[in-house]
């Protein structure tokens, strides 16, 4: 029997060993390869352009017979070895709705995936299943979220790797607020989310955002000395392994997912643009859980403006179920991925190439500035959004023990708390409008004019209360 060929005869199909590796459905190899022989080798070996029969169902031949048939060549299914390569990408993602693809609006995957498709890098089917061409991201971002280093990963069929060549062709189907900063070559089994290390992640602000409630907010805040220091302390308690599960959403508290590692935080000196005075925190670890960070950084605005204790972040990270607010998303950015054990595996050998972007350094730091960071800056001048959020953070909750509930309280069968505190001014506003309409009960039976004495007293008087606590 010759090399390669593929005999389909009925009284044969028990008699062959079975081949994974050929395209066409229920074909068997009549050649017993080699134990050595690997999946790769195996592949090649069964679809190199010999000899082949048409399958005839109807036909019954003996083994005599077989050796006397005409054998007739058909086209080889081999097809081109992929090559593993990685992109760095740089946007701004205030427009979007997110890194990953989804059904709700534009994303940053969709807008790289069409410009893929348009250079021919890939077909059309890979770019309605990226799967099939094993495409990865580092790391996901939420909705109006940018990033000035993240990393993607997939597999290309190329006759030559001109890195330099797919980074133009690309750029010029990308709009200017998404970036292909570099291009690099992988090994074969590289995945940019398993190979991250760690994350590194930046929070921008005004620092008037951390001045005590009892002071006047204006564009001329400056943030004091001491109060940096103050601000460091209160960010290095949330250094080491935590329970997270309350800085997050969907998450239990004996849930394993809610154990994060934070490595590093780092709270910048106070620098002055456009009128303000700006301050950013830099978050470093080894993942992150949905508005984990955001809420990381409202907890110390919180504390900052005398609206929680001093020990309201250990409470925070126990097991115990609390209602945190959660500050804008406007001033995150993912600033850096790491991929440490990789480069001291494979990059320090000298047979792979280094995913580091020490050349691309000045080019991103220029890109982070013009159409990140200015960005950002623009649109709180614009919008205010951190004042608005502010404002309603004093309605939201008026001390942050009101909302402890107890692991022991929780409800058995969803593990959250079978009643949500409201902020006391948020509370009592709703309360006394409730009072004087029709619709007076508005829980349980229980009145809410019953209510309004609850929270303020029988004797107190409803305006006053209201004008001390909009005064504070």
């Amino acid at each position: 029997m010759q090399r390669g060929c593929v005999i389909h005869i009925s009284s044969l199909r028990n008699k062959l060993p079975r081949c994974r590796y050929l395209p066409l459905p229920k074909e068997r190899c009549p050649i017993r390869m080699p134990p050595m022989f690997t999946t790769i080798q195996h592949r090649r070996y069964c679809t190199r352009d010999t000899p082949r029969v048409v399958y005839d169902p109807k036909l019954v031949m003996s083994e005599e017979e077989v050796k006397h048939i005409k054998l007739e060549p058909v086209l080889s299914t081999f097809q081109p070895f992929r090559k593993r390569l990685a992109l760095l990408l740089s946007f701004n993602g205030q427009e979007y709705y997110g890194m990953q693809r989804n059904m709700t609006g534009s994303t940053i995957e969709d807008h790289l995936l069409k410009a893929m498709l348009d250079t021919g890098l890939i077909t059309q089917e890979e770019f309605i299943i990226p799967k099939l061409f094993c495409f990865q991201r580092s790391s996901r971002t939420d909705k109006g979220v940018s990033a000035a280093r993240l990393l993607v990963s997939f597999d290309l069929v190329l006759t030559e790797c001109d890195k330099s060549e797919i980074k133009r062709k690309l750029n010029q189907h990308l709009n200017d607020k998404i970036r292909v900063m570099a291009v690099f070559k992988t090994i074969k089994t590289f995945s940019c989310k398993a190979w991250c290390d760690s994350r590194t992640y930046s929070y921008t602000c005004p620092s008037f955002a951390f001045a005590s409630y009892k002071e006047v907010i204006q564009d001329s805040y400056r943030l004091p000395e001491d109060a940096l220091e103050e601000i460091r302390r209160l960010f290095a308690e949330y250094k080491g392994v935590h329970n997270f599960h309350n800085f997050t959403s969907g998450i239990k508290p004996h849930d394993q997912q809610a154990i994060r590692r934070v490595l590093d935080i780092e709270c910048s000196e106070p620098f002055e643009q456009s009128g303000l005075e700006w301050i950013t925190i830099k978050i470093k670890g080894l993942s992150f859980l949905l508005h984990q960070i955001r809420k990381m950084v409202a907890v110390v605005i919180a504390i900052r403006r005398g609206m929680a204790s001093e020990n309201f972040i250990a409470q925070a990270l126990s097991r115990d179920y609390t209602f945190l607010p959660i500050a804008p998303g406007l001033g995150l950015v993912l600033e850096d991925q790491h991929f440490n054990n990789y480069n001291k595996k494979y990059g320090s050998k000298g047979t792979h190439e280094m995913l580091s972007w020490d050349s691309e350094a000045e080019v991103i730091e220029e890109f982070r500035h013009r159409n990140i960071i200015t960005p950002i800056m623009n649109t709180e001048l614009k919008e205010r959004s951190m004042f608005e959020w502010l404002r309603l953070l004093h309605g939201y909750c008026t001390d942050f023990d009101f909302t402890m509930v107890k692991e022991s309280e929780l409800d058995s069968k969803n593990r959250r708390p079978e009643t949500r505190s409201i902020g006391l001014l948020v509370s009592l506003n709703w309360l006394i409008e409730q009072k004087d309409t029709a619709d007076s009960i508005v829980e349980d039976g229980t009145h809410a004019s019953h209510l309004v004495e609850e929270l303020i007293g029988p004797d107190e008087d409803e305006s006053s209360v209201v004008a001390m606590l909009m005064d504070d």
